[in-house]
């Protein structure tokens, strides 16, 4: 197997670990220091932990949970010899989204071109925080029941910028709903990256900053992909098709490209790439500082 790309915060040096899951296209390596690395197909999205392959490969006929894993600096060795990845060639990718980086007066309006393409997903993705945020009926489940309180109390908060408040909130989303990213991580990613967006000024972006530091050590409430994402999110390297759909936002890119993000954005897992979405509407349209805060 050979490298495409290598996340901007995949180690590069000499570490230990084992593989934690096998899927048909994709394996989780476990390192020993506690991070995780995503070893990907070519289709998939660029993650900031993953390495992503040149050439597509069935990971679960060669690999198991379990097996030992060495990382070097140019190859990522399986086993005793049931796979070499090797790194040499490949280029690193990293984030394009910068905080407040790409948002334009028209902005807004292409933010609302996607909330409607989002409206018309929503009915067979099954993200109850999609439903939420976009103010469609949800089903009748705990879950809905939960989060339309904390999502109200989220709003003021931000709107605010009380940091302390925000972070209580963000405390009870962490983890919240079955998977390997549960719901609630996933929201919490998009939301970040809509707060990054639009953080255009220095008050944002120190809020942002206090918030990406208040949340970081909250993963340790989750699973541990989930941690991971939470992780990179913390420190502002959003996965390739959540950074992908901001910008087209921020940028007010043609109606073709804004539909093409969105979509991408939505294949992402079962129901991550619509619940992230929603975090990006919940930021942009829930969250402004210009409204009053809910009490």
């Amino acid at each position: 197997m050979r490298a495409e790309t290598i996340g901007s915060r995949v180690t590069r040096r000499h570490c230990a670990g084992r593989v934690e899951a096998v899927f048909e296209h994709a394996c989780n390596v476990a390192l020993e220091d506690g991070g995780l690395i995503a070893v990907l197909a070519p289709q998939a999205g660029n993650v900031a932990h993953g390495i992503r392959l040149a050439r597509d490969s069935r990971f679960d006929s060669s690999l198991r949970p379990g097996m030992p894993v060495r990382l070097e600096e140019d190859r990522v060795d399986f086993g005793a010899g049931a796979a070499t990845l090797k790194l040499a060639g490949a280029r690193t990718w990293s984030s394009a989204l910068r905080p407040g980086g790409c948002w334009r007066p028209r902005s807004m309006g292409a933010a609302a071109s996607a909330r409607c393409l989002l409206r018309r997903e929503a009915a067979v993705r099954g993200s109850v925080f999609l439903d939420a945020v976009l103010g469609m009926e949800p089903p009748a489940t705990p879950l809905a029941a939960c989060i339309a309180p904390l999502l109200a109390a989220l709003s003021g908060c931000t709107r605010a910028r009380d940091c302390a408040g925000a972070l209580r909130q963000v405390a009870r989303l962490v983890g919240l709903g079955p998977g390997l990213t549960p719901a609630g991580d996933d929201f919490i990613i998009g939301w970040l990256a809509g707060l990054a967006l639009r953080a255009g000024n220095h008050p944002q972006r120190a809020f942002l900053r206090e918030l990406c530091a208040g949340i970081a050590p909250l993963g340790c409430a989750t699973t541990s992909v989930s941690r991971q994402h939470l992780e990179d999110a913390c420190a502002l390297a959003f996965s390739e098709r959540l950074s992908d759909l901001c910008l087209a936002i921020g940028d007010a890119a043609s109606a073709a490209a804004l539909r093409s993000a969105v979509a991408a954005q939505m294949q992402v897992g079962a129901s991550s790439g619509a619940d992230a979405a929603a975090g990006v509407m919940f930021a942009l349209f829930d969250c402004s500082p210009a409204r009053p805060p809910v009490r």
